[in-house]
C-alpha cells in the first residue's frame, strides 16, 4: 500500500478503539483521509489474546448503532447477562452457593466478543471505507507541531514521515503520547489481573449434579460472564467462538499478591486455594491452554484526553482503564470516540472546538471519577454475599439507569442537554459515592460474611431492574430522557432507605436518624438471603 504524504488524522494502534473511530469518522465525513498504523500483522487469531471478550449494554448500541456493524455483532456469541456466585465455604459446590444473574435474556442484547475475529472484520470493514490501514507499522517519533504534526512509521522494510492535522493515541497500554507528555495518573486502585484461554467449551452447568440447581435455567450459564466471587477477588469465566473458554483472575494486590497469580502454575495453584471446582477443569484440559498473561496494576488514569490547541485524543486503554468488573471497556471506547469523532470533525469543518474541548475533556474525566468510586477499595466487599448482592443491584441502576440511557439516547455531545441534566448527574454521582462508602461501613458492622444458603437471586425478574433495561431499547425525546432521569434518581433514594434497613437487621450497624423506607423493592431479594422463598419473582 502506497500511503499518502499527510493525513487528516493519524491512529496509533489498529485495535478495537483505533479500528471503530477509523470506521466512525468516515460515517461522518466521507472525505476525510485517515491512516491506521497497527504494529501486529493482520489478520488477527481468532481468540485472541487481548481482553475485553465480554460487552454490556452501552457497547452493544455502539457498535449495532452507531458504527452499524450489527452483521459482524452477529457472528459472535449471544450473551446471557452478567452472572455472580458469592463465597461459601471452600467454593467447592457451586450449587451451594448464592446465584445472582437472569434467568432469561434480557431486553437489550449485549455480546461475547471474539476480539481476534471481531477486529478482523472491523479491519475489512474500514479499508471498504477508504481508510489507508498499515499493519506490520510501529509509530516512532511523535512532533507535534501547529503547522502539521510529523510521525515518524517503521515497518520492516522502510522508515517513513507522515504529517498529520489530528494525531489519535489508541495503542492501548503503550500508551505512547500520554508517557511521552507525562500525562500519566494513578487513581489509587491497587488491583492486578491474570487471565489465559483453554481451547475447549468450560461450562458451569456441568460443576452439580443438584437437579434444584440445574433446573433453575433454561439457557445455558455457559454464555454468561460468569464470576466466581470471594474476599478480595472474582474470577471470570468467558466463552469464546469455537468452543473456546477465556479464564482471569482479578485480586486486590492488598489481600491477594500479584507473585500469586504472575505466572500459570502460580496462578492454578491460587485456583486450587480459592476456585477448586475451576481449577479442577483447567487441570482437565492442561493441553487445551492457549496462551497466559499477567499484570500488575493494571488500573490507570490520566491527566487529560483531548487537547484542542496541539490536536490530539487519547481513545482506549491509551488514556485510561479503571476496573473490568462489569466488563465496561468497550463502552468506554464508544464514550472516548464518540467524544473525539465530535471534536475532529467539527475542527475539519472550520469550528472553533477549544470550549468544547475543555467540556469534553471534563465530563469524560468526571465519569471515570464516579466509575472508579464503584470499584475502588469494594473488593474486601466481595467476601459478603448479602452485600455484594445489593451491591450488584445498585450498580446495574447507575448504569442502566445513567451512562447507558445517556449514551444510548445520544445525549453525551448534546452539550445544551448535559448542562441542563448536570444537577441531576451531579446528584447520581453524589448518591453513588454516598452509598458505596456505606457498603464498606455495612462490611465493617457484619459478623457473618456468607448468608449460608443456595439462594437464587433472579435479577430478571426484579421489576425494576428489567424496566430499566428495557427502556434502553426506546427511542426518548429530550423531556423523555429528563424525566426518565428524575425516575431513576428518585428509584436510587428509595433503594439507598431499603438496603439501609437491610444492613440495620442483618449487622451491628447504628445510624442515627434512621428515616424508614417506604417502598419495598428489594423486600422479595433480601427475603430470598436470609433462606425464605429460592427464588425472586417479579
Amino acid at each position: 500500500m502506497k500511503i499518502k504524504g499527510h493525513y487528516d488524522v493519524v491512529i496509533a494502534g489498529g485495535g478495537l478503539a483505533g479500528l471503530c473511530l477509523a470506521l466512525q469518522l468516515k460515517q461522518r465525513m466521507t472525505s476525510i483521509d485517515i491512516l491506521v498504523a497497527e504494529k501486529l500483522t493482520l489478520p488477527n487469531q481468532e481468540a485472541a489474546h487481548k481482553v475485553g471478550e465480554s460487552s454490556v449494554e452501552a457497547a452493544s448500541h455502539y457498535f449495532q448503532d452507531v458504527l452499524d456493524i450489527g452483521d459482524l455483532l452477529a457472528q459472535e456469541l449471544p450473551k446471557f447477562g452478567l452472572r455472580f456466585f458469592m463465597s461459601n465455604g471452600d467454593n467447592s459446590d457451586i450449587a451451594s452457593r448464592v446465584e445472582c444473574g437472569p434467568s432469561h435474556y434480557l431486553h437489550f442484547p449485549s455480546y461475547q466478543i471474539d476480539r481476534g475475529r471481531f477486529e478482523n472484520g472491523l479491519a475489512r470493514r474500514v479499508r471498504e471505507a477508504g481508510v489507508d490501514l498499515l499493519d506490520g507499522c510501529r509509530v516512532g517519533n511523535i512532533r507535534l507541531r501547529n503547522e502539521g504534526h510529523a510521525v515518524s512509521l517503521r515497518t520492516s522494510s522502510k522508515s517513513e514521515d507522515v504529517s498529520c492535522r489530528w494525531f489519535i493515541d489508541a495503542t492501548g497500554r503503550a500508551s505512547l503520547l500520554k508517557k511521552n507528555l507525562g500525562l500519566e495518573h494513578s487513581n489509587q486502585h491497587n488491583v492486578n489481573a491474570a487471565w489465559f484461554r483453554i481451547d475447549h467449551a468450560i461450562d458451569p452447568d456441568d460443576w452439580s449434579s443438584d437437579p434444584e440447581w440445574r433446573g433453575r435455567l433454561k439457557e445455558s450459564r455457559r454464555l454468561s460472564t460468569n464470576h466466581f466471587m470471594g474476599p478480595g477477588y472474582w474470577v471470570w469465566l468467558i466463552p469464546l467462538a469455537n468452543d473456546r473458554t477465556s479464564i482471569g483472575i482479578v485480586a486486590d494486590e492488598g489481600m491477594h499478591h500479584f507473585e500469586e497469580i504472575c505466572s500459570f502454575p502460580k496462578a492454578l495453584k491460587w485456583l486450587d486455594a480459592h476456585e477448586p471446582q475451576c481449577a479442577s477443569v483447567v487441570r482437565a484440559h492442561l493441553d487445551h491452554r492457549m496462551d497466559f498473561r499477567a499484570l500488575k496494576d493494571y488500573s490507570h488514569d490520566v491527566k487529560r484526553v483531548y487537547n484542542s490547541s496541539d490536536r490530539w485524543c487519547l481513545i482506549g486503554d491509551a488514556g485510561n482503564f479503571v476496573d473490568p468488573l462489569y466488563s465496561p471497556g468497550s463502552d468506554f471506547i464508544g464514550i472516548t470516540n464518540g467524544f473525539a469523532c465530535d471534536l475532529i470533525s467539527r475542527d475539519l469543518g472550520g469550528e472553533a472546538i477549544h470550549a468544547l474541548t475543555e467540556v469534553y475533556d471534563q465530563s469524560f474525566r468526571s465519569l471515570s471519577r464516579t466509575y472508579l468510586a464503584t470499584y475502588q477499595r469494594q473488593y474486601p466487599l466481595m467476601g459478603y454475599a448479602r452485600i455484594m448482592t445489593a451491591k450488584i443491584v445498585w450498580d446495574f441502576v447507575m448504569y442502566w439507569g445513567g451512562v447507558a440511557l445517556l449514551f444510548r439516547c445520544s445525549k453525551l455531545c448534546d452539550t445544551a442537554f448535559m448542562e441542563r441534566v448536570n444537577p441531576l448527574l451531579q446528584e447520581f454521582a453524589y448518591t453513588n459515592i454516598g452509598m458505596q462508602a456505606f457498603f464498606r461501613k455495612w462490611a465493617r458492622a457484619s459478623e457473618d460474611a456468607d448468608p449460608q444458603l443456595a439462594s437464587f437471586v433472579d435479577y430478571s425478574e426484579i421489576e425494576f431492574l428489567a424496566e430499566l433495561n428495557r427502556r434502553l431499547t426506546m427511542e426518548h425525546e429530550d423531556e423523555a430522557v429528563v424525566a426518565q432521569l428524575s425516575r431513576n434518581l428518585e428509584l436510587a433514594n428509595e433503594l439507598k432507605l431499603e438496603i439501609t434497613a437491610e444492613a440495620l437487621l442483618t449487622s451491628k450497624l447504628v445510624l442515627r436518624n434512621e428515616v424508614p423506607p417506604s417502598t419495598g423493592h428489594l423486600t422479595a431479594m433480601f427475603e430470598t438471603l436470609r433462606g425464605r422463598p429460592t427464588t425472586v419473582e417479579a
